[in-house]
C-alpha cells in the first residue's frame, strides 16, 4: 500500500507497543485495500447509460437512423463495461453508504479473524482501515465495553476518517492509538505480569 512505507509501519508498531506498556489492553491495527466488489453497481449505471443514449441522440438531432443509434448503444455499453474494470471507476460508481456498510462488516469479521475476542482479559481494541472505502473503525471487546461506553470512541473515529480523506493513513493510526491509549491507560492501567497476546505489527489483510 503506497500510503504506508516501512518507516510508517514501524511508527505504528512503536505506538502500539507504547500504548500496551501503559495499559492492560491489547491494541491491534489492521488495514485492507478494499472491503468489497461493487461491480454490480457499475453494471447498473452502464446499462442505464446505454438505454438513455438513444433518447439523448434523438434530443440532439433526428438525422440518424434507428439502426445507427442501436449500434451506438451497443458500442457504448461495451466501452463503458471495459472502463468499469478499473477499480477506481467501480468504487466511484458505488454509493458511499453501501461501501461503508461493507467495510463495517469486514471490520467486524477482522475482529474475530485476528483473534481479538480470545484475549485472557477480553480487553482488546481494533483499529481498522479500508483504503478504497475511506473507512476507519474502532472496535473494542467486552472487557473494555464494561467500563468505557462505545460512544467514547466516536470522536476519535471521526478524526481517523478525516485523515483518510486526506490520504494521511499513518497519521490517522498514530493519533487514534495515542488518544485511545490515554483513555485506556486511565481506565485499565498496566498490571504486573501482563502478557502481549496479539501482534503489534500493522496487519495487512488481503481478504
Amino acid at each position: 500500500m503506497k500510503q504506508l512505507n516501512e518507516t510508517l509501519k514501524t511508527q505504528i508498531k512503536e505506538a502500539i507497543e507504547s500504548a500496551e506498556r501503559q495499559s492492560s489492553c491489547e491494541f491491534v491495527a489492521v488495514i485492507t485495500q478494499k472491503s468489497g466488489n461493487y461491480r454490480i453497481y457499475a453494471f447498473f449505471v452502464v446499462a442505464l447509460s446505454a438505454l438513455l443514449i438513444p433518447h439523448l441522440i434523438f434530443w440532439l438531432t433526428d438525422w440518424f437512423r434507428i439502426e445507427k443509434i442501436f449500434q451506438w448503444q451497443i458500442t457504448s455499453f461495451i466501452l463503458l463495461m471495459i472502463l468499469t474494470q478499473l477499480s477506481v471507476v467501480t468504487n466511484a460508481l458505488a454509493p458511499s453508504a453501501v461501501k461503508h456498510r461493507q467495510a463495517a462488516l469486514v471490520a467486524q469479521q477482522s475482529f474475530r479473524k485476528f483473534g481479538l475476542y480470545r484475549t485472557s482479559k477480553r480487553r482488546a481494541i481494533l483499529f481498522f482501515v479500508s483504503i478504497d472505502e475511506k473507512y476507519a473503525e474502532i472496535i473494542t471487546d467486552i472487557g473494555i465495553d464494561e467500563k468505557v461506553p462505545k460512544e467514547t470512541w466516536q470522536a476519535v473515529i471521526e478524526v481517523f476518517r478525516q485523515n483518510l480523506e486526506t490520504k494521511n493513513v499513518a497519521q490517522g493510526y498514530l493519533e487514534a492509538i495515542e488518544t485511545c491509549g490515554a483513555i485506556l491507560k486511565r481506565e485499565f492501567p498496566a498490571e504486573a505480569g501482563d502478557v502481549d497476546e496479539l501482534p503489534n505489527e500493522l496487519i495487512i489483510d488481503q481478504n
